[in-house]
């Protein structure tokens, strides 16, 4: 598995009316009807001026090795991925544009009267019109081109149509009060038409022989937030869909969040869960990566399971998104960091002293409810009548869990060596690979494996333990959570302590 950094020179764009010895220009007449087709199939847009504009912005596009598309111009297949791809490119950067503006929407009052007060009152007073759903489609479509500009007035049409059909028009319509939930909404639909344009590109590329499958799937690997591994070859697959029929099969499936739209969704589910269990049965499976972790260190990325489906990995990543992305919040309050405080929630950790190091120190928060599964191995050997003087690592935990499969016992050894020598000084790695963006598909398989197999070991553990050890390991864990409280860092050792 290979990451490849991808980078972003987008030229600028001029102004239509200065553009017109671009029109007898024989790459733009090459690239403007494939530019056209683009737009029918994937926005459904197939006016002028959004044709005009996507055209010039494929030609000005430079790819990450410097060249442009008149050096791809056949054939067909080549030109059509080619200019697809500077079209992902083009909307990831209109995503991140809207997806800024989805924290400032919730924390600035000013920002939700001054972007949408207006557009709300005309909507309320059209709402009485008979056809709804064309009324809130130009509500969006206007409030889209007010934010990011007529230029992007295909991406506009999208997003309105995509909002207003007759199984989202009433969601739709309630999100129109909350201005962070809306452009959430517009961000993941952004994501998914992103996601969806890079997959054909790399069918195209791999079609046409210009690029192997592989090669294209980290390429563009930046462009997708669903992912499989399968852990007999070890390969990661990338999906446009949690839909994806194989996505939905997987046994190991991974969904990165790095953007506020999508967070926003993983927020909802937890809300949900905790509504319809009052909290009590809602159990989390957590682990942190980052750079040397502790009080001194970086959070880079949160790894999160959850009982509902534990075979799928939330992967959030705190380097892009900031503290911001512990503070969000849903209309009614669920944030990450309620999530981690709320006692209710239990939250299995291992051995979470560094994790917990670094979010009181960096972030300010003091995670309650933890079940500590280092601390439930000893408690499984102490029940049995051993005597426990150290506790064991995660691996030696998961290699040995009978639950596991050999196969996925095997794995869980060849990703940890793969992951440590990328990162692990000792075994020739840097930590500051948990900074680099795209995430090397061997940290994003490395993290969200540490995670994948923690609700198994619970289970497990819960289990074989009586509820006095339980009740003792829930008191350790937290007890352990305090580590941070001392006022001079002190490196966690591997004594197992008395519960």
């Amino acid at each position: 598995m290979q990451g490849s950094q991808v980078q972003n020179h987008v030229g600028t764009q001029q102004p239509v009316a200065h553009n017109a010895a671009y029109q007898q220009d024989s790459v733009y007449q090459r690239v403007r009807p494939v530019c056209q087709q683009i737009l029918q199939v994937f926005l459904e847009n197939e006016s002028d001026e959004s044709i005009h504009a996507v055209t010039m912005h494929v030609i000005d596009f430079r790819f990450n090795d410097d060249t442009n598309i008149s050096q791809y111009l056949s054939p067909e297949a080549v030109l059509k991925g080619r200019a697809l791809e500077a079209l992902a490119y083009w909307i990831q950067l209109k995503a991140k544009e809207l997806d800024a503006m989805v924290p400032l929407a919730q924390s600035c009052a000013n920002f939700s009267q001054t972007q949408f007060q207006n557009r709300k009152m005309q909507l309320e007073q059209a709402s009485f019109q008979s056809d709804a759903g064309g009324v809130v489609a130009e509500f969006l479509y206007a409030i889209v081109l007010q934010l990011l500009g007529v230029e992007c007035s295909c991406l506009a049409n999208a997003l309105a149509g995509s909002l207003v059909g007759p199984e989202v028009l009433q969601e739709t319509m309630a999100l129109i009060k909350w201005p962070d939930m809306l452009l959430a909404n517009l961000v993941r639909r952004l994501e998914d038409i992103e996601a969806k344009v890079s997959k054909v590109v790399m069918e195209l590329y791999h079609e046409s022989c210009f690029m192997g499958y592989e090669d294209s799937k980290s390429h563009l690997m930046q462009f997708f937030r669903f992912y499989t591994v399968q852990t007999v070859s070890g390969t990661l697959e990338v999906h446009d869909s949690p839909t994806d029929s194989a996505y939905q099969e997987s046994a190991f499936r991974v969904h990165l969040i790095d953007s506020f739209g999508c967070l926003m969704q993983l927020l909802l589910h937890l809300e949900g869960m905790v509504s319809v269990v009052n909290g009590s049965q809602v159990v989390l499976g957590v682990d942190f990566e980052g750079v040397k972790l502790c009080r001194h260190g970086e959070l880079c990325l949160v790894q999160m399971t959850i009982n509902d489906d534990p075979s799928v990995v939330y992967v959030l990543d705190i380097f892009t998104l900031g503290q911001r992305a512990f503070t969000l919040s849903t209309p009614n309050g669920m944030s990450i960091k309620h999530a981690l405080e709320n006692s209710a929630i239990r939250k299995v950790w291992f051995d979470p002293r560094n994790d917990v190091d670094a979010l009181y120190h960096r972030f300010g928060i003091m995670p309650e409810g933890i079940f500590d599964l280092q601390l439930a191995e000893v408690a499984d050997r102490r029940s049995r009548g051993l005597h426990v003087g150290f506790v064991q690592g995660l691996q030696r935990c998961l290699t040995s869990c009978p639950q596991l499969e050999e196969e996925q016992q095997v794995f869980a050894e060849r990703i940890n060596v793969l992951g440590k020598q990328l990162f692990e000084p000792t075994c020739g790695g840097d930590y500051e690979i948990f900074r680099q963006r795209p995430l090397h598909p061997v940290i994003l398989v490395y993290s969200a494996h540490d995670s994948r197999y923690m609700l198994l070991l619970y289970q497990m553990f819960m289990s074989s333990m009586s509820m006095e050890w339980v009740s003792r390991v829930l008191a350790g864990g937290d007890a352990r959570a305090r580590w941070c409280l001392n006022m001079e860092y002190i490196v966690p050792n591997s004594e197992a302590p008395d519960f």
